[in-house]
Parts: C-alpha cells; structure tokens; sequence
C-alpha cells in the first residue's frame, strides 16, 4: 500500500467520522426540540402554571388550600405528570412526600402498591427514576446506595445510608421519569434528598461490600467531591 494511498484513506475516515459526529448530534437537538415542542403544546407556553407545595407534604397527609399554591414554572423543566389545577390535589391524600416549593404530581398521588417494609427509625420516600439517577440494572431491594447533589462540577453527600425498599419494573430501563424507587432515609436525610430530586441533581452511587457507606465524606459536614459531571 503506498504512502499516497495510506494518506488519503486516513483523510476518508476523518471526514467520516466527521459527519458521523454531525448527524449525531442533529439527531440529539432534533430530539430535544420534539421534547420540547410537546412540552409546549401539553401546557400552552414557555412558562406554566403548576400546583406546588407551599410547605412540606408527609405521606398520609390531606392537602388543605393552605399546603398548596399555582407559580409560574419554565416549560423546559416541568417534571412528568405536573399537576396544573388546585381542585386536583386540595382534599386528596398524599401517598409520596414532597418537599417545600416542589411542583406536584401525579406521582404524589398515585395508589400505592405493594406495602414495603420500612426499617426501624427511617422514613420511606420515593425519587422518581431517571437516566442520570445513577441506577443501575443491577440495583435491586435491600441494596444500599449512597446520594449525592451534583451541580457545578462537584458532588455534595446528601445521605451515606440509602437503603433501596422497591425498584418498580422497567425502572431498570431508566426511560421516563414516570416511575419511581422507593428508598428509606434517616429522617435529617429526606428534605436534601427531596429537593435534590426536584431540582434534578440528585444521583446515586453503588457502594462495594468493602466500602463502609458512613464513612463516605466528612462525618459531621457534607463533603464536596470534585469529578467532572458527563453531559
């Protein structure tokens, strides 16, 4: 094979691969931009009206007038099955936690399930499933994860013992959001892991059996891990 040849056929393959990357990512911007066309069609604008929680919600709780209100939301991040109406959610019972200022949905409300079994002196709560989440395939009840916030390049313990109680089938293949694991918390964990997981931060990592899961981060202060965050 002569030089000229090797020469030209490396040129071939760089723009090949040139153009393979390009089509990629059209096809990446025109699958957000059908996300968010639906969006906006689903609610009627780039800023929405959503029912959130004006105070703390508990599992078993009835919403009175007073635990809710309707803010303006941005289309682009409206979580799945956003509740859009006050007459929806006031006199109804709450079956998954919300923390205050979060968007309700339908999630909130659903009809539970098969009871799970919540460990002494913790407090069951449901983050729904993504695909950044950190959950892999290979999770299943009675795992034990570790939570993390990630925003601006670093990654912040939120709690050193998760303990998965329920992951719902085909939350395996991280599709939607419209599903959710259940895990329990130490009670001083719940409201940074809620908020977490409404902002969109929340991710969760797969301790070893050799890795002692408390001693992850500083003990007495949440401690910031800088890694580089994939996009």
């Amino acid at each position: 094979m002569s030089r000229r040849f090797k020469i030209v056929l490396s040129a071939a393959f760089a723009v090949l691969a040139i153009v393979l990357c390009l089509a990629y990512g059209e096809g990446v911007r025109a699958e957000e931009k059908t996300r968010r066309q639906e969006t906006l069609t689903r609610y009627g604008g780039e800023v929405v009206g959503l029912v959130v929680a004006t105070t703390g919600l508990e599992e078993g709780q009835v919403v009175s007038p007073g635990d809710v209100a309707r803010r303006d939301w941005v289309s682009d991040l409206v979580p799945e099955g956003a509740i859009t109406n006050l007459d929806d959610v006031v006199g109804k019972k709450v079956t998954v936690a919300a923390a205050s200022g979060a968007p309700l949905t339908q999630l909130n409300f659903r009809e539970t399930g098969a009871a799970v079994e919540v460990p002494p002196g913790r407090i069951a709560v449901s983050v729904p499933m993504a695909d950044k989440l950190g959950v892999g395939e290979g999770v299943v009840a009675g795992d034990r994860l570790v939570a993390y916030r990630v925003a601006d390049g670093a990654a912040t313990v939120l709690a050193r013992e998760v303990t998965v109680l329920s992951v719902p089938e085909g939350a395996r293949a991280l599709a939607s959001g419209a599903q959710a694991m259940t895990v329990a918390l130490v009670p001083e964990d719940v409201s940074a892991v809620l908020a977490a997981s409404t902002e969109g931060s929340l991710r969760f990592g797969l301790p070893a059996d050799d890795v002692d899961a408390v001693g992850v981060g500083a003990p007495s202060a949440p401690t910031k891990v800088e890694q580089e965050v994939s996009e």
